[in-house]
């Protein structure tokens, strides 16, 4: 299949020559190109060519994302073929240095002195001897370095420390093991990851393959792209197609870039881009259920996404701001709303992949699925009576739902014995009760299980309804990647001042930094459009402004006022 796509497709013939020539190389492709697709030829071209080698030699293909989704992507699209090893950048560096526990040793009470001093606080006295006898891991229940535990945040640092002093040694074993390393979306990667790839392991005859976009860099820590490639002698390879957009959408995302101009390439639509303004109604709350009304009326839009800024604007609206406030609370929490939003933390996994769900398969009629996630919690039914308590027990559940504390539903679930607490869960309470609570992390887990607790069960139900897109709702960082046929994108710059649009449209670059930052958003979201975009601004637009997108939208300009 990969030598057929070879002859129809230039950008996918330029990788596959540096695979044969054993060059590595950085793909530049906007969005709507094929890039992942291009990521996947090119580890099905390995496969079919190196597969017997790579067995008889016990070595991998290895292919770094920045996310789970993206992973979990990947592996379903080479269908789970064991010789390619898909990682997040962190379960990939852990991956190499969990195996030098002396060196970690090492690294982890530098790193601890480091940190000590710029905080000013004293260090943990004579710590590598403490360590001694101690195995260092890697845990979400954050870090504690007298224990041996580190967390997310401090596995690229102790890498980058580990391959500046033991660079030859650990790229050549790397290297042993890895002869391919692909990065997916390269320019989210952090330099210290940039720099163990191109100063240390490229040095070792691995193939390395960068595929990305800089001007889908969103992510505050990435390196955005790669200037000086010519140096590590880096073939640059640029996509132009553009299979999603429309093609006025991608007319618009050619006058928002100016490095790669794209062609429409597949079955592009022509589409329509249109632009609400506020400049004349800026104190009415209502303008965003204007323009949607507007949208469903005149454009006939029946399925669309609403691209906001925040997370915390899209709460707000949903109802579900306490949960989210909790999460994203650093003295509360070790580790993050991202978990809560991906449910893969213990107590949003139980309370949505559990509790959620058997509600959901009961409401729906699903009884096997139901029946099954109950004989998983070793509930049994064995005479009619069980029949009756837990159809009665169910349906006390759905209102408890309504009205009640997180603390107060999951009681009643326990109780009744319809679930199993999770030993993940029962291990944290364990710990935030018997443990030191001295210990910063213990209070602070703590802290966050009473909040938690006296949350209304209300904000899960919603929260699930909005990951399950049961919402036209997302984030404008949420949806990188994703496509939709019509797409809403909502701005407002005085709702935060790490963006704003209006210096984009009025080509203001006096703070080169937010410029770029909210440029690039911009560019994502308008990307995501495959047949209709319209944009909605709920701040001012200055003259200069709108000068500017009157050029860019023509006679799709709108004043909400006058809808």
């Amino acid at each position: 299949m990969a030598r057929e796509v070879i002859q129809n497709n230039p950008s996918l013939n330029k990788i596959l020559q540096c695979i044969n020539d054993k060059k590595s190389f950085i793909v530049e492709a906007g969005a709507g190109s094929g890039k992942t697709r291009s990521l996947i030829d090119t580890l099905q071209y390995i496969l079919e060519r190196d597969s017997e080698y790579l067995e008889k030699h016990g070595k991998k293909v290895v292919c770094i994302t920045y996310t789970n989704v993206a992973k979990d992507e990947i592996i379903s699209r080479i269908n789970n073929n064991t010789l390619v090893l898909v990682f997040t950048i962190h379960e990939f560096l852990w991956e190499i240095i969990r195996r030098y526990q002396e060196e970690l040793k090492k690294a982890v009470t530098e790193y601890h002195l480091e940190e000590s001093n710029k905080k000013l606080k004293q260090p943990i006295d004579d710590l590598e001897s403490k360590l001694t006898n101690t195995q260092i891991i890697y845990t979400e229940y954050g870090k504690n370095y007298e224990k041996g535990k580190i967390s997310h945040n401090e596995v690229i640092a102790l890498s980058h420390k580990i391959f500046t002093s033991h660079s030859k040694k650990i790229s050549r074993i790397v290297s042993n093991r890895f002869p391919y390393i692909f990065v997916d979306e390269y320019q989210d990667t952090q330099k210290e990851v940039k720099e163990i790839l191109l100063e240390h392991l490229l040095k070792e005859n691995i193939v390395l393959g960068f595929f990305g976009d800089s001007m889908q860099k969103i992510y505050p820590t990435g390196i955005c792209r790669i200037e000086n490639y010519q140096q590590y002698n880096l073939e640059l390879i640029t996509k132009h197609e553009n299979y999603r957009c429309s093609k006025q959408v991608i007319n618009l995302l050619n006058n928002i870039r100016d490095d790669i101009e794209q062609v429409p390439t597949g079955m592009n639509l022509e589409g329509k881009i249109s632009f609400f303004h506020c400049n004349n109604s800026l104190d009415d709350e209502d303008n965003l259920q204007k323009v949607k009304h507007f949208l469903e009326k005149n454009y006939q839009w029946e399925k669309y996404k609403v691209l906001m800024l925040t997370h915390k604007g899209i709460s707000k609206k949903l109802g579900y701001d306490n949960l989210l406030t909790l999460y994203s609370n650093p003295k509360k929490i070790s580790f993050g709303r991202d978990k809560l939003l991906k449910r893969d933390e213990k107590f949003s996994n139980f309370l949505m992949n559990k509790i959620e769900r058997l509600i959901f398969f009961y409401k729906n009629h699903q009884y096997g699925e139901f029946l099954r996630l109950l004989a998983k919690e070793d509930f049994r039914i064995t005479k009619h009576s069980d029949k009756v308590n837990l159809q009665k027990q169910i349906s006390d559940l759905e209102e408890l739902r309504k009205t009640k504390t997180i603390g107060e539903v999951m009681d009643y679930v326990f109780n009744k014995g319809l679930l199993k607490m999770p030993s993940k869960i029962k291990d944290f309470k364990d710990r935030i009760t018997q443990e030191n609570t001295a210990d910063e992390n213990i209070v602070k887990d703590k802290n966050f299980y009473d909040s938690l607790m006296q949350i209304k069960y209300d904000e899960i139900i919603k929260i699930d309804e909005y990951i399950e897109e049961q919402t036209p709702f997302s984030t404008k960082h949420g949806v990188k990647g994703a496509e939709y046929d019509n797409v809403l994108v909502v701005i407002d710059d005085s709702s935060w001042n790490q963006y704003k649009f209006n210096d984009v449209f009025a080509h203001n670059t006096s703070n080169q930094q937010r410029y770029d930052r909210t440029k690039n958003l911009l560019y994502v979201c308008c990307s995501r459009a495959k047949n209709h975009l319209a944009l909605l601004s709920l701040s001012q637009m200055d003259n200069t402004s709108m000068n500017a997108l009157n050029s860019l939208f023509g006679n799709g300009i709108y004043d909400v006022k006058s809808l």
